[in-house]
């Protein structure tokens, strides 16, 4: 292939991974898309790919549709966000591909940690500490807890076979219902009720759809056990913020470790900030040296492929999202 072709980046690592996608890919003109947005780069629209890493939602939506020569888009994440899909459905003539299965494995691990934290008491212990004050707390252990995980992709199997090592018992919700190995039992939609019930931790992690969007809410919330955790790893509008505050002073969750919020960043006026039970991270479960050398592996091997005319990995289900 001698043929130039006009490529757009956004948000690609500077450095190593701009030297390799460049030399796995010479017959391409690759393009950083300016970091604040600029709406006439993004428009200029002569683009056959682009290789997402990050980019604002209602951006993303505007170059798609603004890119009439718009082949292939890769992005790194693996839920598409609905103003991107609604682009990309009103085109029908783009491939879209992935980054399933790069993120799981960082993902599970902050999972456990931030569980682990809770039921160790190690934010109290730390405060203790800051004041010299000699206090034994009494913590919990994960082993014969039952946990329920929202979501079996990526994430979620990760997830649910790290909770299991220790000893957990987990339990899955998933779209269809087929049994997943990684859990002990799989509901599907329906059976939402007798997952939910009794639940001593539940972690969210799926993808955001029309059908998942706020399905945690205040029914879901009182069903789980009282002093039950919520984790939420997988997109912020999945859990309604609002109904979880109301939720927690009576214990139904005790507490929450959010990674993912409905407006990112997170507003300095939000109460979730100072919610007693709260670990609040700014959306950084995923975020290891590991991931990036994982997506950027898949980015090369996905970029050879198309050269050569062979099939993708990780195509995207445009129905489904992700």
């Amino acid at each position: 292939m001698d043929r130039r072709v006009r490529v757009r980046t956004f948000g690609m690592p500077a450095g190593r991974a701009a030297e390799d996608v460049s030399a796995a890919w010479p017959e391409a003109e690759l393009t950083e898309a300016p970091a604040h947005g600029d709406p006439a780069a993004d428009e200029d629209g002569d683009c056959t790919a682009a290789l997402v890493w990050d980019c604002a939602p209602d951006r993303l939506a505007r170059f798609v549709a603004a890119q009439p020569l718009l082949r292939w888009l890769h992005t790194t994440s693996s839920g598409l966000p609905p103003e991107v899909l609604a682009a990309l459905a009103a085109r029908g003539d783009v491939t879209v591909t992935n980054g399933a299965g790069t993120h799981g494995r960082a993902v599970a691990e902050h999972v456990v940690a931030v569980t682990l934290a809770h039921l160790k008491r190690l934010p109290g212990l730390m405060a203790a500490q800051r004041t010299a004050d000699w206090r034994p707390e009494t913590a919990r252990e994960l082993g014969g807890l039952r946990a329920g995980v929202v979501g079996l992709g990526d994430l979620g199997r990760h997830t649910a076979r790290l909770l299991g090592a220790f000893g957990t018992e987990v339990v899955g919700l998933r779209r269809g219902t087929a049994p997943v190995p990684e859990v002990g039992e799989t509901y599907g939609p329906r059976e939402w009720k007798r997952f939910y019930d009794g639940l001593d931790l539940l972690v969210v992690c799926a993808p955001l759809t029309g059908l998942t969007r706020g399905m945690v809410g205040r029914r879901q919330l009182a069903l789980l056990r009282p002093g039950a955790f919520l984790v939420n790893v997988g997109r912020g509008p999945v859990v309604d913020e609002q109904a979880l505050i109301e939720a927690l002073p009576g214990g139904r969750p005790a507490g929450a470790a959010l990674d993912v919020f409905a407006t990112e960043p997170l507003p300095a006026s939000s109460p979730l900030w100072s919610t007693p039970g709260v670990l609040v991270t700014p959306h950084c479960a995923d975020t290891t040296a590991e991931t990036a050398r994982r997506c950027l592996r898949l980015v090369l091997d996905n970029i050879a492929r198309h050269r050569s005319g062979l099939a993708l990995r990780n195509v995207v289900d445009l129905a489904r999202g992700y």
